[in-house]
Formats: structure tokens, C-alpha cells, sequence
């Protein structure tokens, strides 16, 4: 029977072998048209490799985005947009992994495309990226001779007594991780520094280092960044998905016409939201998360704030120190920032303490990594893959389940996983203009 299977199994991965399927990890807050070029250049990319019109999986952010805030429509929104815009299936990135830092955030979603056994291409933008970038033969990405992305991450993957004494010391003198590791990095390989400080820069490298780790079958395939930065308000065609939330806070419920935000975005992703902003489903204010916030720190003690995950180094001090002296979201999380705490860290904390993340269910869903891989849309080449992975999933040993709803979650893990989406979705709910608790229940995959 086993050989059976591995026969079987051998041959289904060799017929899909045979077609590239790209991978992008993204949270399409909301999609606009850089998202729209990344798609097109990585499929550019293999085009001129003979391969057209590449199928492209996308692993989407759920209801939460990495830097700790609710998104501005909600993932299944977000992955109708992706749909009519070129991705062919979109798949959950569970909120355990989504509202976390850069390496928990990079683990969750490069193991789940690897996990569907046909992704065989990871592409990602960065600020600053090489012709080829490859595990096995990384080349330079900046002039300055010996500066190359495989230094880095042959540093961080060894981590010598010299590289973590000299983090660790950074760390005691109050500096936050990510810019300890910048500094530290720095002081080994000058420019390095500037480098990892980049979003999207850090955000590759931490996709690079999970596929060396794990030994992944993905081959990498950068883009590099076109337009507006990361964090950039300005408007144009070519604006960060910043700048567009910005842009329709301010606006807040007035017409939509003739705004710059209309060019910045494809039609149907315009459209879209404009449909959840009429049915009082984008999230755009912090007013109703202040005050739940509020009410947590209130009733909470230092010892059950500890319990929460990622609440450490005395943040639960700092927390019910601030929260009295201060006026609103804004004006908490900017009195908590510090040399040790940045403005994403703690907003995803504060997330993270409202959803109800213990500790030990977190340590638990990050050694085993994503117990299942859900399907929040895809299109008819979309479904295909599906298919071929179920033929997979029979004859493989091991093979993580696919579910497309999460009462389908069967081992403890997986359930522990689940009732935390659940938690995070219904929580989402209540910061909206027009709460649906059951919102979450009731969807099914998004079959365009």
C-alpha cells in the first residue's frame, strides 16, 4: 500500500513539477496597483523563461495586518480583489502568524506555500534587489564590494559568540530588536544596517531565512519596488496602501469622486470597497478600539497581563502605566514608543492582549508551524491546483489538510489555531460601523 502511494505521489508531483506556480505573501490593505505590477513582473520574470500566464497563490493576511491594526476591508474582501486582478487562488494566513513580528509572520506564510507541495516560485518586492536571487547563489544587491544578501543571512543563520554578545549589549542598553540587529549587523558589514531597516528589505530577508531553515523548494523571486514607500502618505498612481487608508479616513463619508485614490487602484478594487463602505464594513477609526482597550487595562492586573504572548521586559507595567495618562489609540501607543518598544510591536501587543493570546497556545502554533492551509477564494485555475493537491495529499504521509471552513480543524493544534481566528474575526466585528458577530460563519470561499 505504501508504494502504492508513493508511486502515485511521485508522479502527480512530477506532472506538477513541470509547471511553475508562483507564491507572493501579501495583506493587500487593499490591493492597488503596485500589487498589481508586482503580479505582473514575476510572471514577466517566467515569461522570459518560457513559461506564460503563470498561475500566482497568494497567502493573504487575515483581519489583522502585521503591524498590529485591523485591516481596512476584511480578508475576504481583500482576496475578491486579488481574484479579479490576477491571483488565481488566495489562501488564509492564519491571525497567530498575521499580527506578529517579521520572522513568526515570514514562518507562518512561506510554510504554508510550501506546504501546498505546487508552489515552486516565492516572489516578494524589495527596496533594493539583485538580478537573481536564488538560496544556493545569492549575489550582491548594493555596489559596495562584499555587500551581498547571503552575508546577512549566513550571520543571522550561525549567529557566532561575537554577533550575539554584541546584540545582546545592544539590547541591554534599552534598543529595540530591530534596531539592535541593525546596528549589530551594521558593525560586521557596513550598509547592512540601512538595508534590514527597510520594510520590505526586512520582511525578504526573513522570507530567505525560513527557506534556508526548513529546506524549502522555493525558488525566490524579488521584485523591486516601484514608486511610493512603504510608509509614504503622498498620492499618485503609484501610492502606498498608506496613503490610500490615510486618504479615505480623511475623506471619511463623503464622495469618492475625482480623488486621486481612484487612479491608484484598479476599478474593481476601488469598487469593492466602496460596496463595504456602504455596508458600514471598512474599518477606518480607532475611537471604538481605544475605548475596548480602555476597558481591558482597566480591570486587568500586571499578573494577567503577563499571560498574554509577547507581553515581557515589564510591558505590562507600561501599559497600565500610559493607558490613564492618555487621550486615545493615537496618543497611548505614542507615549508607550520608546528605544526598546516600536509603534508595530506594541499595537500588535495591544491586539493581541484584546483577541486573548496566551503564551503557551502562541509557543505552541509557532515550533509546530500552520496546521492547516484554508482557502479563502480562488478561479478556475485556482480550483485545478486544489485538484492536483488533493491527489497529492492521498498519496503523501504528512501532508497538512487543506479545510475551507475552520470547524473542519480536527487536531488540538488546528482547533487552537481556529478558535483564535474565530476571536480575532469577531473582534473585528465590533470595531466596525455595522458589527456582524457571525460575519466570520457564514463566508465561504470566494469562487470567481
Amino acid at each position: 500500500m505504501f508504494r502504492v502511494r508513493r508511486i502515485v505521489y511521485t508522479y502527480v508531483m512530477k506532472k506538477i513539477s513541470q509547471s511553475p506556480v508562483i507564491g507572493i505573501v501579501a495583506e493587500y490593505n487593499p490591493f492597488h496597483n503596485g500589487h498589481a505590477l508586482h503580479i505582473a513582473r514575476a510572471r514577466e520574470f517566467l515569461k522570459n523563461r518560457g513559461a506564460d500566464n503563470v498561475p500566482v497563490v497568494v497567502v493573504l493576511s487575515s483581519n489583522f495586518t502585521q503591524r498590529g491594526l485591523p485591516a481596512l476591508a476584511d480578508k475576504w474582501t481583500r482576496a475578491r480583489m486579488a481574484l479579479s486582478n490576477g491571483v488565481d487562488l488566495v489562501l488564509e494566513l492564519p491571525f497567530a502568524y498575521a499580527c506578529n513580528a517579521a520572522p513568526e509572520f515570514a514562518r507562518g506564510a512561506v510554510d504554508i506555500l510550501a506546504a501546498t507541495r505546487f508552489v515552486t516560485h516565492l516572489s516578494f518586492g524589495m527596496e533594493n534587489v539583485a538580478t537573481s536571487l536564488k538560496p544556493t547563489s545569492l549575489k550582491p544587491i548594493s555596489s559596495k564590494p562584499g555587500f551581498a544578501i547571503d552575508a546577512i543571512t549566513n550571520i543571522l543563520i550561525h549567529e557566532s559568540c561575537a554577533f550575539k554578545r554584541d546584540l545582546k549589549k545592544k539590547l541591554s542598553e534599552g534598543k529595540s530588536y530591530p534596531k539592535a540587529l541593525a546596528e549589530t549587523l551594521d558593525g560586521i558589514i557596513p550598509g547592512s544596517g540601512a538595508f534590514v531597516s527597510m520594510p520590505n528589505n526586512s520582511l525578504a530577508l526573513s522570507y530567505l531565512l525560513r527557506v534556508l531553515e526548513k529546506n524549502h523548494d522555493l525558488e525566490l523571486l524579488p521584485v523591486q519596488r516601484q514608486g511610493a514607500g512603504h510608509h509614504d502618505k503622498a498620492g499618485g498612481p503609484l501610492s502606498s496602501a498608506a496613503a490610500i487608508r490615510s486618504a479615505l479616513a480623511e475623506i471619511g463619508d463623503a464622495s469618492w469622486n475625482g480623488l486621486w485614490i481612484q487612479k491608484a487602484m484598479p476599478a474593481s478594487s476601488l469598487a469593492l470597497l466602496e460596496e463595504e463602505r456602504k455596508s458600514g464594513r471598512l474599518w477606518m477609526r480607532t475611537e471604538k478600539l481605544w475605548a475596548l482597550l480602555q476597558g481591558l487595562l482597566a480591570r486587568s492586573s500586571p499578573e494577567e497581563l503577563r499571560g498574554c504572548a509577547g507581553m515581557n521586559e515589564g510591558l505590562e507595567n507600561l501599559f497600565l502605566k500610559r493607558y490613564v495618562e492618555a487621550t486615545s489609540y493615537e496618543d497611548f501607543i505614542g507615549r508607550c514608543v520608546c528605544a526598546r518598544y516600536t509603534r508595530s510591536r506594541l499595537q500588535r501587543q495591544a491586539t493581541r492582549c484584546l483577541v486573548g493570546v496566551d503564551r503557551w497556545t502562541a509557543l505552541a502554533l509557532s515550533r509546530n508551524g500552520p496546521p492547516y492551509i484554508r482557502v479563502l477564494g480562488y478561479t478556475s485555475r485556482g480550483r485545478d491546483l486544489l485538484r492536483a493537491r488533493r491527489q497529492i495529499s492521498h498519496a503523501a504521509l504528512n501532508a497538512i489538510p487543506v479545510v475551507t471552513r475552520l470547524a473542519a480543524a480536527q487536531s488540538p493544534a488546528a482547533r487552537a489555531s481556529a478558535a483564535l481566528e474565530f476571536r480575532a474575526s469577531r473582534f473585528r466585528e465590533l470595531l466596525l460601523p455595522r458589527p456582524d458577530l457571525r460575519h466570520e460563519e457564514k463566508q465561504r470561499p470566494v469562487a470567481l
